[in-house]
């Protein structure tokens, strides 16, 4: 492969929500709120404010569009194209509210190229935002007639283009024409049991830690990225370092709440 752009639109779920609420409201006999908050620092709760959907908008509780639904729609990308820790970011974004992620926001990667890319590096790039979409010059192999989903990712080749929508099959282009590729269907898992079957050795879960550790790196480090737009930074996966810029590296960890570690 050439290179890949990868686009992501997820309407932003905290637009309305800039500030924590002033006051609280009765904890439902269903929610352990004290447990539900985990490591973040504890706060009253809210109804509809953090729980059981808006938490991914707050940085006490989640990592924004990208931590959302990054592993998601990359997934495909890391899993085809064998992909590990990213080289260095460059990120585009606004700045970050006081308490809630950014409205949007454009990720570059670039990775270290591998049997299933060209080149010996790889770029990425991720989009987030509703409406957003890749400039027209990155998408000149495709016909004018090419939709692009709401949410999924485009891998540009050099022989051919293919749109992977996040719930639909994928779609392959080839000489700037849509053709009609035939897939194999993989038989989906239950992976709430396949999680527990792998927990008592008796299966192994296809996101098992040695695939899912690096995506989820590379989702991470693109909501640290976000916080300093317009820095191309290095990333030293085996140190677990951004060389040369430390006032990023608070961001790789927390401060956890008492009594968790």
């Amino acid at each position: 492969m050439r290179q890949q752009k990868v686009r992501a639109s997820r309407p932003d779920a905290n637009r309305h929500v800039r500030l924590a609420p002033l006051g609280s409201d009765p904890i439902p006999t269903t929610v352990a709120w004290d447990l539900w908050q985990g490591v973040a620092p504890q706060r009253p709760y809210k109804s509809g404010m953090y729980h059981p959907f808006n938490w991914r908008g707050w940085q006490d509780y989640g990592t924004g569009q990208l931590g959302d639904f990054g592993c998601h729609i990359l997934d495909p990308v890391f899993k085809a194209l064998e992909l590990t820790s990213p080289l260095e970011l460059t990120a585009e974004a606004p700045a970050m509210k006081p308490e809630t992620w950014t409205d949007k926001a454009t990720v570059k990667y670039l990775f270290p190229g591998t049997s299933r890319t060209a080149g010996e590096t790889m770029k990425v790039t991720w989009y987030d935002a509703a409406g957003v979409r890749p400039p027209a010059d990155a998408l000149t192999s495709l016909p004018r007639s090419a939709t692009l989903p709401g949410a999924g990712s485009v891998l540009i080749g050099e022989k051919g283009t293919l749109i992977i929508p996040h719930v639909a099959m994928p779609v392959l282009y080839l000489e700037g024409e849509e053709t009609a590729a035939q897939y194999d269907v993989v038989d989906g898992v239950d992976h709430y049991v396949q999680w527990a079957d792998a927990c008592r050795g008796e299966d192994k879960t296809t996101s098992n830690f040695d695939y899912a550790g690096p995506l989820t790196e590379t989702v991470l480090l693109g909501t640290v990225w976000i916080r300093f737009p317009g820095q191309t930074l290095k990333w030293d996966a085996n140190k677990l370092a951004i060389p040369g810029f430390s006032q990023a590296e608070r961001f790789l960890t927390k401060e956890y709440a008492k009594g968790w570690m």
